[in-house]
């Protein structure tokens, strides 16, 4: 990414502010007007010529503005400071309309994503917590053909999980045997989504084709299985400047609101425990998100049960708002979570 210079970099932060206000291009006389910037209009006009060559801008007609573009979202946001707290006048209302939450967890998700819908005025989604997976509690290997192994994987909490290994050469019943023996050792009272972190105690051949399979059961059946969300302020997603402008744009609200495994898709890009994650236009891996930016987090703890906590507008949101929202949001449903997973 090229570097930018004080003046532009200030000349970027400040359309972003603008636009994420106005919804509107930024002409280059409201930048000089509004700045503190000792230049000429003519220099700024050429500085938002070169923020536009470098791609931190674009101009959707040749005489409108500059309307920040994804990679000028992105440097915006590294530049905000990521343990920047709420303001505390929101930080005592959320804790407020908190204090009113009864003592069930269905309760704590559907306050979090209103309260978080209210501040942001757009959409916000929470998932219920998933409990941490069961550990395994058997394992075993069956010959169903001459070049065809099954494993199967039992948890303790009985779920029953197959894995067929298609075999490019035949084994003796010893050698599928000690396969299962050794992946017994090493996998046997593991907790089922902990499995990789003992990868390395796995050897060759059979065994290794048993191990990856094993894992290959547990994660498919965890991918494909539904997380119950809660959502708040869909009104307030469709009565957005872009919204309102691109109809089209729904499909991916309504997807991230109709695909049961729909927030799975931004595991990929989450941060460590206590951090927001912040995925922008282009950086979606669903192409109906393409023209929104999803700030989220995770709560809990892989160890009891964890959610996901998040807010999606159209690109132009108030990042510097929603980063230590959702932060803050998260913090809350960590102690819900600890009040009633833990221990």
């Amino acid at each position: 990414m090229p570097t930018l210079t004080a003046r532009r970099r200030e000349i970027l932060e400040f359309i972003v502010s603008e636009h994420v206000q106005t919804a509107s291009p930024v002409a280059s006389n409201t930048v000089a007007r509004s700045t503190r910037l000792k230049a000429s209009p003519a220099t700024i006009r050429n500085d938002m010529v070169a923020l536009e060559e470098d791609g931190f801008i674009h101009r959707p007609h040749v005489s409108s503005g500059g309307v920040p573009s994804d990679r000028g979202y992105r440097h915006f946001v590294a530049s905000l400071d990521p343990e920047a707290s709420l303001h505390p006048t929101v930080a005592a209302r959320v804790d407020q309309e908190f204090t009113s939450v009864q003592s069930h967890v269905e309760e704590w998700i559907d306050s979090a994503s209103e309260i978080l819908a209210g501040v942001m005025d757009t959409l916000a989604f929470t998932t219920l917590p998933r409990t941490a997976p069961a550990p395994v509690k058997t394992v075993e290997l069956l010959r169903l053909q001459e070049m065809l192994v099954v494993v199967i994987v039992v948890l303790q909490e009985a779920s029953v999980y197959k894995q067929i290994i298609n075999l490019e050469s035949s084994v003796t019943n010893s050698e599928i045997e000690h396969a299962r023996n050794r992946l017994s050792e090493v996998i046997v009272g593991i907790p089922a989504n902990n499995l990789l972190a003992h990868a390395g105690r796995i050897g060759s051949g059979l065994e290794r084709r048993a191990f990856d399979s094993a894992v290959t059961a547990l994660r498919s059946h965890n991918d494909s299985s539904s997380t119950e969300k809660r959502f708040s302020g869909i009104g307030k997603l469709f009565q957005q400047p872009e919204l309102l402008a691109d109809p089209a744009m729904s499909q991916g609200a309504m997807w991230l609101i109709e695909d049961s495994v729909s927030t799975s898709a931004l595991e990929d890009a989450s941060e460590p425990r206590g951090a927001a994650s912040v995925v922008i236009g282009e950086e979606n891996l669903e192409e109906s998100l393409k023209n929104y930016s999803v700030v989220f987090s995770k709560y809990g703890t892989s160890d009891t049960a964890e959610g996901m906590i998040g807010v999606m507008a159209p690109t132009r949101m108030e990042y510097e708002t929603a980063i230590p929202a959702v932060r803050y949001m998260a913090s809350h449903l960590d102690h819900m979570a600890m009040m009633f997973y833990a221990g």
